[in-house]
């Protein structure tokens, strides 16, 4: 997008037209991205509180016109009304395109920065205004990233900074049919799509970035293909059952393997295209939520608590210490091929819960949300993951969409991960180290720009990347620091 002029009746402010595409690399250049980065940041939040931004975002924009640019809930806007038509129409397209400059300052593997973005093309019919067909609903979406990994590339740590890594990847990410029955108190979802926009979910911890915080790494470090989690959906059926406004019960049935692999939980290069796998067994999960208070006019602050635990019934678990000779992977004389376990399973717990309302207002005020889950040591990476986390909304008077928060998540490596570590040593490595736990802290400012754009400068620290590994030059791997920038846009 060109610099435009402001519009009509706004104060002029430069720091709004900066130009957010990154695509950096390497040490030199690694320094001066930081430096503009830290500029640019620094120049952003200065604008906000002189008072810039946030003449744009409350009286004058208070006063603008419906297709004032800053008002609009998309860049694009209305399309000289055929937007709002269709959508009347029960036709609805939405473009988004997210964006993180990411920049590891200290610490990890090596310093370095990278841009990364993803842009999700996406339509929705709804079939009742469309066709008559009541309570039916049809989405489907596509997922195209750009940009190198990060994590792996300069931390190696198992919380990725970011949920949108995912390397050059083009591919239909969702494709499903949806019928509601019984006033919405029955729905029934079938295709491809994703659980991790389904289940385990909190409104709060939403809001940041980190990938462990996004899809809790009980999941994502030990299931086949990462599971049915961004970047790879799978195919499956989700059930719904709401019996009252404050009760709810789901259960999903998802091919195993969203990869295609055959249900091994070894790490293998993801594909890039298009995947529709029905191999590697299936994975169940199921989930009770107590949801109180999510009336517009209950008197009592809203909240959910959510209690699940799924399976996997894929027979290529591998062990994370012992051969199929039951020898120790370390040893000498060991296969190396991993003992095989049946099936895998889990148990996890969400709270998420406004702690503090503002006085005459619906959302802004304090929240904050607490998650764990745990699963068997003997076949799984990690066997324990809990985060939490507390964000305010509109702390700041004139700026009342913008939030500020702070979560933490912590990863246990399993007992028998930290066996074949001790079997290392005890073979010859005299000093390999033995892993314990890997713990992410995110800090995050998140600004409302304009409806259709945000903008989150934020900082992370990871203790103990890797969970207290050595880096291959020997050293031990350092506690990293990264700051990143996040620029969210609805075309």
């Amino acid at each position: 997008m060109g610099a435009q002029a402001p519009p009509p009746g706004t104060i002029f402010c430069p720091y709004s037209w900066l130009n957010l595409g990154f695509t950096y690399s390497g040490g030199g250049v690694m320094r001066a991205s930081v430096r503009r980065l830290v500029a640019w940041t620094i120049a952003f939040v200065a604008a906000l509180f002189a008072g810039c931004p946030a003449d744009i975002g409350a009286s004058a924009w208070a006063q603008a016109p419906s297709d004032n640019l800053w008002t609009r809930p998309t860049l694009s806007g209305d399309w000289g009304g055929l937007r709002s038509t269709l959508e009347r129409n029960g036709v609805t397209f939405t473009f988004n395109y997210t964006n993180d400059f990411l920049a590891n300052v200290r610490g990890g593997i090596g310093r370095g920065a990278i841009g990364l973005g993803a842009f999700q093309p996406a339509l929705d019919l709804d079939l009742g205004k469309l066709a008559g067909w009541d309570g039916g609903h049809f989405h489907t979406h596509a997922l195209i990233t750009h940009g190198p990994f990060f994590s792996p590339t300069y931390l190696g740590n198992f919380l990725t900074v970011s949920n949108l890594e995912a390397g050059p990847v083009a591919r239909l990410y969702s494709f499903w049919y949806e019928q509601n029955a019984f006033n919405d108190r029955l729905s029934v979802r079938a295709g491809l799509m994703s659980a991790d926009s389904q289940f385990l979910q909190s409104k709060t911890a939403a809001n940041f970035i980190n990938n462990g915080i996004s899809w809790p790494m009980f999941l994502a470090a030990n299931l086949p293909g990462g599971g049915p989690a961004y970047p790879l959906p799978a195919p499956g059926i989700r059930v719904r059952i709401k019996p009252r406004d404050d009760v709810a019960f789901q259960a999903a049935v998802f091919s195993g393997d969203p990869s295609g692999g055959n249900g091994s939980n070894q790490i293998l290069p993801l594909p890039t295209g298009t995947v529709f796998s029905f191999r590697g067994g299936a994975f169940v999960i199921a989930e009770l939520s107590y949801l109180p208070n999510q009336g517009k006019d209950a008197a009592g602050l809203p909240g959910a608590y959510r209690i699940g635990a799924w399976y996997h019934t894929s027979p290529r678990f591998g062990d994370q210490r012992f051969d199929n000779n039951g020898l120790s992977l370390a040893d000498p004389m060991s296969t190396g091929i991993p003992l095989e376990h049946t099936g895998d399973t889990g148990i996890y717990g969400v709270v998420d819960q406004m702690l503090y309302r503002v006085p005459g207002t619906d959302d802004r005020g304090l929240s904050g949300f607490v998650r764990a889950g745990g699963v068997p040591n003997d076949r799984n990476l990690i066997n324990f993951y809990a985060d939490a986390g507390l964000l305010y909304k509109g702390l700041i008077t004139r700026r009342p969409d913008d939030k500020v928060g702070v979560a933490a998540g912590y990863a246990r490596v399993g007992d028998n991960a930290r066996g074949l570590d001790a079997d290392i040593g005890s073979f010859g490595n005299f000093f390999y180290p033995v892993r314990s736990g890997e713990v992410m802290v995110e800090m995050i400012y998140q600004a409302q720009i304009a409806p259709w754009w945000m903008l989150q400068p934020e900082v992370q620290y990871i203790f103990r990347p890797g969970a207290g590994v050595l880096n291959s030059d020997g050293s031990f791997r350092q506690n990293a620091w990264v700051i990143a920038l996040r620029s969210a846009l609805n075309f």
